[in-house]
């Protein structure tokens, strides 16, 4: 009990000792340390925060440069294409051209190249031209598009335009999927009837020019 009062007595007095200016000292230093301390803290999450931007900006410039390799490949898929089939002219015996339109680039097949009159089951020509063009088609995406001239149906079994560009741009899918090789999840099909013609025009040549088959690629 005598050596516990001692001890007690010797702490007053030490706490004694310390002055009001070391006290304020003391106190001074600790603010400025938790400031420090916080300063590091907001530091960290500044560095932490830039750091994810720059990793994101790495992984943006890594897909930006992916994208502009897939693009220059497709650039020269189409000049490969275009190389074959030429622009707006028919490459010869295949009654296929390369054309632009407002959604991209179609190959446009000549309808009397793929069907007989009125019907939608593809010629045997229609079958090579697009066995042919099967090759050109790897890897895209694609819309089979039907069209007709403006002559109504009066005798066939399709009853309308509409109806007739709708079978045979199925046709033309249909192979395309079942024996050209694209994935059948890659290939839409629409028909038009007569209503999108490529000319204007009622006579014989703009009719045949209007009844046809075009492949949209739907790749950039």
């Amino acid at each position: 009990m005598k050596h516990t009062f001692v001890l007690a007595s010797l702490c007053l007095a030490a706490a004694a000792c310390v002055t009001p200016e070391a006290h304020r000292q003391a106190l001074g230093a600790n603010s400025a340390l938790q400031a420090e301390i916080a300063g590091m803290a907001e530091s960290q999450r500044q560095l932490a925060a830039e750091n994810e931007r720059l990793r994101s900006q790495v992984a943006d410039l890594s897909k930006r440069a992916a994208d502009a390799a897939w693009i220059d490949e497709q650039k020269q898929k189409l000049s490969s294409l275009l190389a074959k089939y030429g622009a707006g002219t028919p490459a010869a015996d295949s009654g296929v051209e390369l054309v632009s339109t407002p959604e991209g680039y179609a190959f446009r097949v000549a309808g009397g190249v793929l069907f007989a009159s009125g019907q939608a089951a593809l010629t045997e020509q229609g079958k090579k031209t697009l066995a042919d063009l099967a090759t050109s088609l790897e890897g895209r995406r694609v819309r089979v598009e039907g069209h007709t001239d403006d002559v109504p149906i009066q005798r066939s079994q399709w009853g309308t335009n509409l109806r007739l560009s709708v079978e045979r741009a199925m046709a033309v899918a249909d192979f395309l999927t079942h024996t050209g090789g694209l994935p059948a999840n890659r290939v839409g099909v629409a028909g038009y009837g007569e209503f999108r013609p490529a000319v204007q025009g009622t006579d014989d040549p703009a009719r045949q020019k209007n009844r046809r088959v075009e492949i949209l690629l739907l790749d950039p």
